[in-house]
């Protein structure tokens, strides 16, 4: 009986220690799986990439001209549209380069016009632009570690509020965040529990909380025979 009695004590207090950690994974799940993963990244919001080659009209540059005007060694090129205009992507020793195709104007970094005019060109049914933001260290939820664009819009007739992440060296949308996302986000953190980058899977706070759950299950099953072997104990007739 000593043993039962430290055992019940043992899962009571694992119970208590892990108890609230279990409500968080299954709130946090809940959330994660009643909010389709397309809405969560903002898909709906935004148009597919153009996938189109570069009208090789009379005007065009040729890929020559351009490649030689550029300071570093290109490695390679390839075709693409940016708000709707032909450009060229170099890939260099410095990083990504894009070029205007037609008049072979250099156009990274993407200055803020342009940046206006891709987010105007990918948006899919937004409210007006409100706000637009140069940051030089952008926030996590960005998923840049270079300069970037932030455009916010506000919400729209049937859309929410609204923030796109634009790549500074490409032009790329690289983001899109909104309510839903930043939601999502806290209790994505939650469920893996890492509350600051949210993609670290082997803390040890996820490691230490694995094994109270081995223990209190343990604990819970020795209890659970235990009990079931006294029941059994109880029920045999007493002998005359």
């Amino acid at each position: 009986m000593k043993t039962f009695r430290l055992m019940s004590q043992i899962h009571l207090w694992l119970g208590a220690a892990f108890g609230v950690q279990v409500m968080l994974w299954l709130i946090s799940g809940l959330v994660m799986v009643i909010i389709p993963i397309e809405t969560i990244r903002g898909e709906h919001l935004r148009s597919a990439e153009p996938q189109a080659a570069i009208d090789w009209s009379e005007t065009a540059r040729p890929l020559g001209d351009i490649i030689a005007e550029q300071d570093g060694v290109v490695t390679s090129a390839r075709t693409g549209l940016l708000a709707g205009r032909p450009v060229w992507r170099l890939e260099t020793a410095g990083g990504p380069v894009m070029v205007d195709a037609i008049s072979g104007d250099t156009l990274s970094p993407i200055d803020e016009a342009l940046a206006v005019e891709i987010a105007q060109a990918r948006q899919v049914g937004l409210g007006e632009i409100s706000t637009v933001s140069w940051l030089t260290e952008p926030p996590r939820e960005a998923g840049l570690a270079i300069p970037a664009w932030r455009i916010d819009f506000a919400a729209g007739d049937t859309t929410p509020p609204t923030t796109f992440y634009i790549n500074s060296q490409t032009g790329e949308l690289r983001a899109v965040r909104t309510t839903a996302w930043r939601v999502y986000d806290f209790f994505w953190g939650l469920h893996i529990m890492d509350w600051s980058s949210r993609e670290n899977f082997n803390s040890w706070w996820i490691k230490a909380t694995s094994v109270i759950a081995l223990l209190f299950g343990l604990a819970g099953v020795y209890l659970t025979v235990f009990r079931l072997w006294l029941m059994g104990r109880n029920r045999r007739p007493s002998g005359r």
